[in-house]
Order: structure tokens, then C-alpha cells, then sequence
């Protein structure tokens, strides 16, 4: 699918601009050019800004970058008059206006987003291809979602959030860098309460996608109530994950589809993730096995603190418990599906605290950096040396040195004990359809296919991202359609891909070398420290 480029909806552009805004203003405050009172009281009226222009800037962007239509209801209704008629019905229902603007994007790529300011300047956006991918009763359900966003007012509650976010970073800031404070005997306190607001930061920004994903799911209860199906809404996402990576899309598409993650749908790395699962699976039973990772996993609870929205699993087990409590049956028994597996809880959480910490250890490095060099008054130098570190080891780790497995796409997804950070070498059959990137011309990435299901090939050259870039030019167009063996490490996160290390065709093996600039960077780092 894409990787991360971070554009246009309403809250990321707020969160973002907000913390650009804040950089900005606390090294005006380093400075001398404002004072601590006015950087706090200015962050506050900035937010409140864009809070009510964000919706205009959005506008314009969704115009210009992806070329969207916006029509009045009114509007909508000679178009797909059954969806007009709906979404009237559920607005009057619940007591809000009917979409101030709904935005349609012509693109098969399915999804829908909201964004405003208030409920009576809400905009509702959605592609074509809800059409192309959804059956009518699908479609209602995915746009009451939306709506449910909108009648919770989330666009006041995630703008007070990140306003909250960027005050404490603004705290860190004030307490730690200024020289006046640090002069005072007392100050050291202050440079104490600093750290402190820093790892309350940082805890904040997982507190937002915490905050992002408790919306999601008032948002699916919410369309639950007011479709006559919440199974509906379940095989929804699940089409929508298939649509995602079986539709042919382009830059754009691609870009809209991460653009949107905040406030769509569906997470795309999680759409990603389920929807090359269930590609080649037409039954129940495969997806409940897929989705059985998301429930039995101590990865899962680590992987979903980065994610906007909650695990797909968890969201349809939530659905089907609506389902059953309004007499419905529940179409996906995930729970059936873990009691009938075999569990080995040892072998479940053996090296699990280890990975963890590997997992974050760049974070760590930076934290504590950051403190030695604040309580030493140390040079800066100390953090590249930790964060040096931090890249070495992680990278040694992640790729272990073992004996390749030779196994299927399909049997690696069912695997519960695979994890995101430590990589199973595995070896596959099968032939190369694509660019990771669909469309991207610069993508050196590659998209595999076997009798299992689809997978990212994550491809390094020995060169760095120059190499990277030559591969991309000049070998992916000869790959693709060819019949290979790839070798590597194979990784379950929110999505899945393989790490590298070679492909095979017939008369030729093409290296790839994932851990070798991880090391490269960590020693230069260590270097430039010592």
C-alpha cells in the first residue's frame, strides 16, 4: 500500500500545524522575543484559529490535491438519491443538520471521513468506490459512522486535546532552557517539572491516539443503533480492507487514503494488514483465525497505542456483541476461533518485555540523552551517542541470524507468536505483482503474491536510499510478473511485511541488506558522539 506521508484532515493538519507552531513559538521564547505568559496564551489563540478555519484550509487542500466535488444535500440527492434519503433520516433522527458540504472524490480506493468545526459546519466526504466495493445497506452503514462523528462533536474534543499536548511541550521548554531559571538555586526544581511535563508529553501523544480510538468506537455503537444490521457495518470494514489493496491506485489515491487516516473509516496500515490477509480467504473461519492475533497477542495492546484506530478485530467483536444484544446473529465468532487453537502462553510472551523495550529503545535513547545532558549540562553529544546505540542494537535484533523457514503468506498471518520487532526468516514461492507503492515510480518496495495471499517485500540496497533509488528506476518493471523465491524476515504488526534478503529468479539472486545502514547510522552517530 503507501507509506507515511501525513496530509489533510482536519485533526492531523491541527495536531501538525500546532506543533510546528510550537516550535516556532518556544524558540521565539529562547530568544527574548516573547515571554512565558504570551507563548501559552498565543499557543491557545492559535489553536482556537485553526479550529475555526481549519475546515476552509481543508477545504481547499481536498480541492486542489485530490480534485473533490462538494454538493448540498439537495445536491446529493439527484445523484444517489436512497444515500440522500438516508442521511437526512439519520440527521433528523439525532437532531443535527444534514451535512453542511458532502465532498465525493472520484476514486475507487473506498472510504469516508468528516471534518468541521461544530456539527452545523460539518463537511461528510466520501469516494466513489463505496459504491464500487459496498452493497447499498454497507454504504449507510459507513456513513452513519461518519455521522456518528459528528453528532459527538469529535472535531471540539481532538482540537482541545492537541492544544493540551502542545502546552505541556510549551512547559518543557520554559522549565528547561531558560538560562534565568537555570541561574536560580530554585530554578532546579523547575528544570525537574520540565522533564516531568516532557514525559507527560509524551505519554500525551499516545494518550491522543487512546483519546482517537474510544471516538471510534462511540462512532461504530453509534451506527450499530441506527442501521438495521450492525453486521453490516463489519463486513464493511472488511470490504473496505479488500478494496484498499485490491484496487489498482495510483499517487494519488494512495495519498488520499493515508491523508484521511485520523478521521476515516479505517486505519490504513490496519486496513492494509487485514485486507492481505483475507485477499485469496472467502470464509469466516480464515478471517476469525487472522483476526485471532489482535485478542490472544501480547503485541497487540503494544501495536494499537500508535494507532488512530482500535485493532479491526476488536472492532467487529464489539459489533457483533451490538448485533446479538437486537436479536441479531453475530457473523464473526473470533472468540470460537481462539478456543479451538492450541495455546502455547510460554512460548506466547517468551522474549516479549525484551522486545518491547527494543521496540522503543530510540525513544528511550532520546529520553534519557535528553535528561543526562540537562542534568549534567553535558554536550549534546551524549544523545547521539545513545541514540547510536539505540540503532545498532535494535537492527541486530530484529534480524536474527537463523535458518529460513519455508512456509506460505497465509500460514505466517495465522501465526499468533509472530511478532513486529523480532523477524521470523521465512522463504516464499511465489511472483512479484507490483511496486509496494501502487503507481509510485520511486517506490523500490515490491508487492508479492503466493497461494497464501499478498505481502510488502521491504527491499535495501547495500547503497542506501541512492541505491534504493536506482532499483526503483531501473530493475522493478523487469521483476514484476516474474516467478521468484524471496528470503527474509517476515514481521506482524498492525500491517505485515518482509524484510529482505534476497530474491531469487532463475538465473540471477538480487541481494537486499535491511540491517546494514541501521548499523552504518548507529556507528557514525557513536563517531560524531566520541
Amino acid at each position: 500500500m503507501i507509506k507515511n506521508l501525513k496530509f489533510a484532515s482536519l485533526v492531523t493538519l491541527g495536531i501538525l500545524s500546532g506543533f510546528v507552531f510550537t516550535i516556532l513559538a518556544s524558540a521565539a521564547y529562547l530568544l527574548g522575543s516573547i515571554n512565558a505568559p504570551f507563548l501559552i496564551g498565543a499557543t491557545i489563540v492559535f489553536n482556537f484559529l485553526m479550529w475555526i478555519i481549519g475546515p476552509m484550509i481543508t477545504d481547499f487542500m481536498m480541492r486542489f490535491f485530490y480534485k473533490i466535488k462538494f454538493y448540498s444535500i439537495e445536491d446529493i440527492h439527484s445523484l444517489y438519491p436512497e444515500t440522500a434519503s438516508f442521511l437526512k433520516t439519520i440527521c433528523q433522527k439525532n437532531n443535527v443538520k444534514s451535512p453542511k458540504k458532502i465532498g465525493i472524490i472520484d476514486d475507487d480506493n473506498p472510504t469516508a471521513f468528516t471534518y468541521g468545526s461544530l456539527p452545523s459546519n460539518a463537511r461528510l466526504v466520501f469516494t466513489k468506490g463505496l459504491f464500487t466495493y459496498l452493497e447499498k445497506d454497507e454504504v449507510e452503514a459507513v456513513l452513519a459512522h461518519e455521522i456518528g462523528h459528528i453528532v459527538h462533536y469529535d472535531f471540539v474534543i481532538m482540537t482541545i486535546a492537541s492544544t493540551l499536548l502542545q502546552i505541556l511541550y510549551e512547559l518543557y521548554v520554559i522549565f528547561t532552557k531558560s538560562k534565568q531559571i537555570r541561574r536560580n538555586k530554585k530554578g532546579q526544581v523547575l528544570v525537574y517539572i520540565g522533564l516531568l511535563s516532557y514525559v507527560f508529553y509524551f505519554i500525551g501523544s499516545y494518550v491522543i491516539l487512546y483519546l482517537s480510538r474510544v471516538r471510534e468506537y462511540y462512532a461504530d455503537e453509534f451506527a450499530a443503533k441506527n442501521i438495521s444490521d450492525p453486521n453490516k457495518l463489519s463486513t464493511a470494514l472488511i470490504k473496505i480492507a479488500y478494496g484498499i489493496v485490491a484496487k489498482e491506485d495510483d499517487k494519488k489515491s494512495g495519498r488520499l487514503m493515508e491523508s484521511t487516516r485520523a478521521l476515516g473509516i479505517l486505519d490504513v496500515k490496519s486496513a492494509k494488514g487485514l485486507g492481505l490477509a483475507l485477499k485469496s480467504s472467502d470464509t469466516n473461519e480464515t478471517i476469525n483465525k487472522t483476526m485471532a492475533f489482535d485478542f490472544v497477542s501480547p503485541w497487540a495492546f503494544v501495536l494499537e497505542l500508535g494507532s488512530t484506530h482500535p485493532l479491526t478485530g476488536k472492532r467487529i467483536e464489539r459489533l457483533g456483541e451490538v448485533a446479538k444484544s437486537i436479536g441479531k446473529e453475530n457473523m464473526f465468532n473470533i472468540r470460537a476461533a481462539i478456543n479451538n487453537m492450541t495455546i502455547d502462553k510460554e512460548k506466547l510472551y517468551h522474549g516479549f518485555l525484551l522486545g518491547v523495550f527494543v521496540f522503543f529503545l530510540p525513544h528511550f535513547a532520546i529520553l534519557f540523552g535528553l535528561s543526562a545532558v540537562l542534568l549534567t549540562g553535558g554536550s549534546m553529544k551524549i544523545l547521539f551517542i545513545f541514540l547510536g546505540l539505540a540503532f545498532i542494537i535494535k537492527a541486530l535484533y530484529m534480524f536474527p541470524n537463523n535458518i529460513a523457514e519455508k512456509t506460505t503468506i497465509r500460514e505466517q498471518m495465522a501465526d499468533i507468536y509472530n511478532s513486529p520487532i523480532r523477524g521470523k526468516r521465512i522463504l516464499l514461492d511465489g511472483k512479484i505483482i507490483g511496486r509496494g507503492q501502487a503507481g509510485a515510480a520511486l517506490s523500490e518496495d515490491l508487492m508479492f503474491q503466493d497461494n497464501g495471499g499478498l505481502v510488502f517485500l521491504d527491499y535495501n540496497s547495500k547503497l542506501g536510499k541512492l541505491g534504493d533509488f536506482f532499483f526503483a528506476l531501473t530493475k522493478i518493471n523487469k521483476l514484476i510478473g516474474q516467478q521468484v523465491i524471496a528470503q527474509g524476515w517476515f514481521f506482524r504488526g498492525i500491517g505485515q511485511k518482509v524484510s529482505l534478503s534476497y530474491l531469487e529468479l532463475e538465473n540471477k539472486k538480487i541481494k537486499s541488506h535491511p540491517k546494514l545502514w541501521a548499523i552504518i547510522v548507529g556507528v557514525v552517530l557513536i563517531f560524531l558522539g566520541i
